[in-house]
């Protein structure tokens, strides 16, 4: 997402993947894994399969997001709310395992995530139109559009306007943005193209029983940027 790319990294990505199972499925060990710390479902599963998982929480991303955005406890939760909804209801992912001799398991995981291409686009866009509407608020109610500024040809109302702007205060700077963020969070979509991330698997070698996942930070942060978009 460019300069405001939302991220749920960095504070927790050292990720400790050890599955536990008597003849595990290495399937469903990735499986299990990819929605454990991406959706934060299949707990159980996860629970069966891994001993230390430090997965991302609620709480870890409405901490990124309130230090990302400079939120409230309270609007950064909100936020993160509307932005998990839009990663389950949009992104998805299958996993197919490649033929493989040996102890090692390769997962192939294609991942349909989500588009952000044009996210800081959006985000300009709808904060321009919050700007408008706080505008309407105080009573200018002939702009339509940011760009209507422009074509003032009153001399007193474009003063008036542009001193309404300067007055701008940071509480209410604050406002405009969160609801920019929301609107465009919540016009996030499936993105087009899917991509491939490839986990390798293979039994610890002290405890024949449980697997690890090779460069698993590196893996991590592949699948994280594949969802995100």
């Amino acid at each position: 997402m460019k300069k405001k790319r939302i991220i749920i990294i960095l504070a927790f990505i050292v990720v400790v993947l050890t599955g536990c199972a008597n003849n595990a499925n290495p399937k469903e060990v990735a499986t299990a894994f990819i929605n454990n710390v991406i959706y934060g479902q299949d707990k159980e599963a996860a629970e069966k399969y891994f001993y230390q998982l430090d997965a991302p929480s609620e709480k870890d991303l409405i901490q990124d997001f309130s230090e990302l955005f400079d939120l409230s406890k309270e609007q950064a939760k909100e936020l993160a709310a509307i932005y998990q909804e839009r990663l389950e209801k949009e992104t998805s992912f299958s996993i197919k395992m490649n033929d493989r001799t040996g102890k090692k398991q390769e997962a192939q995981v294609t991942v349909i995530g989500l588009d952000s291409a044009k996210f800081d686009q959006i985000i300009d866009q709808k904060t321009d139109e919050e700007l408008v509407l706080w505008l309407k608020k105080k009573g200018y109610d002939t702009i339509r559009t940011i760009e209507d500024i422009d074509k003032i040809s009153d001399e007193n109302q474009l003063n008036g306007i542009l001193k309404e702007l300067d007055a701008l205060n940071d509480k209410d700077l604050n406002q405009i943005q969160f609801e920019a963020l929301k609107k465009t969070f919540k016009e996030l979509k499936a993105d087009k193209e899917p991509k491939t991330i490839h986990l390798e698997l293979e039994p610890d070698k002290k405890e024949k029983n449980y697997w690890i996942i090779v460069d698993e930070e590196k893996r991590f942060n592949e699948l994280l940027d594949a969802f995100q978009g």
